[in-house]
């Protein structure tokens, strides 16, 4: 058996019993009119999406229609039950269509008024009677509808509890990969050469820094040094070793995630894709200067930390 989906939508669909009646309907306080018919409707477009076989689909409309179909008549017959002609009165649930002819008071004749009200308390106790007897013969169909509505609004629950999860167990995968101290960065002109303590060209440096950087003291130390006044525009260049190995750490605990995503999310400011390496991107214009000076140091040369990568500043992409 195919199982395909369907959106459904539970309709409150008016009835206007009392109104069609015009000026003969009595109300009477012992009988009580349903307003609305609550029926389960299939849409295209719009709804609860539910599974179903083509079979169940036809079921479930054919018996929004008989349910529907049954209380247009109940309608037309509580109309002309009031004195309305045949001809007056035409109501069709299923379509939301009709019409119906106004009805005045009747006349005044004596005793008019107990004729009336008995005769609008029998039309109307009898379309009580076959509004009650549709929706019982509906339930069936009403109720199958509430469960699987209800069973597929669990079901997304679940999926959307299971979605945060595993976005929170992501996040603190990606916060614990950027908690730990390797980083590092060297200048050297105009250069910027980011990586790994240990690792590569920067780790074989003869000035690495005693106290290697979390990512974030990086980025921090990385947009000081690209914002300080008469600094030009720096060529970032990261480690690949370095880039391969977060991407390998992360994926050793279950997240697979590219090195400039990681990066993009674990950082606080602005970054652009650089040719090999995220770069930063300072707020507003700022100052140039003939020269590039480091963080910490003077000539052309200084140190720091940072993560592996490449980046330039004026470039994109990497």
């Amino acid at each position: 058996m195919a199982v395909t989906e369907v959106k459904v939508r539970l309709d409150g669909v008016r009835l206007d019993a009392q109104r069609r009646c015009g000026g003969r309907f009595e109300p009477v306080a012992s009988v009580e009119l349903p307003e609305v018919a609550q029926v389960y409707r299939i849409s295209p477009s719009w709804g609860e999406a539910v599974p179903c076989s083509a079979a169940e689909q036809e079921r479930w409309e054919e018996a929004a229609r008989a349910y529907l179909t049954s209380l247009s008549r109940a309608l037309e017959e509580l109309y002309r039950a009031h004195g309305g002609s045949a001809a007056g009165v035409k109501v069709d649930l299923v379509e939301s269509s009709g019409f119906w002819h106004g009805l005045g008071a009747p006349r005044r004749w004596p005793g008019w008024k107990r004729r009336a009200v008995e005769r609008s308390e029998r039309a109307q106790r009898a379309f009580v009677a076959e509004a009650e007897r549709a929706a019982e013969a509906y339930r069936p169909v009403r109720e199958e509808l509430d469960r699987r509505v209800a069973e597929q609004r669990e079901v997304r629950r679940q999926a959307q509890l299971a979605r945060e999860q595993e976005a929170r167990r992501r996040r603190a995968v990606l916060e614990e990969v950027a908690a730990q101290r390797v980083w590092r960065y060297t200048v050297d002109g105009a250069e910027v050469r980011v990586g790994q303590v240990g690792a590569g060209p920067v780790g074989d440096s003869a000035d690495e820094p005693q106290d290697p950087l979390t990512a974030r003291e990086l980025e921090d130390a990385l947009f000081a040094l690209a914002g300080e006044p008469g600094a030009v525009a720096a060529q970032f260049r990261w480690d690949d070793a370095a880039r391969a190995a977060v991407e390998e750490e992360c994926r050793a605990q279950g997240v697979t995630v590219a090195f400039g995503q990681w990066w993009r999310e674990v950082t606080r400011h602005g970054w652009a894709d650089g040719p090999s390496g995220p770069r930063p991107v300072l707020p507003g214009p700022r100052s140039t200067g003939s020269g590039f000076r480091g963080i910490g140091g003077t000539g052309g040369s200084g140190t720091g930390g940072f993560t592996g990568g490449h980046s330039y500043f004026g470039f994109g992409g990497y």
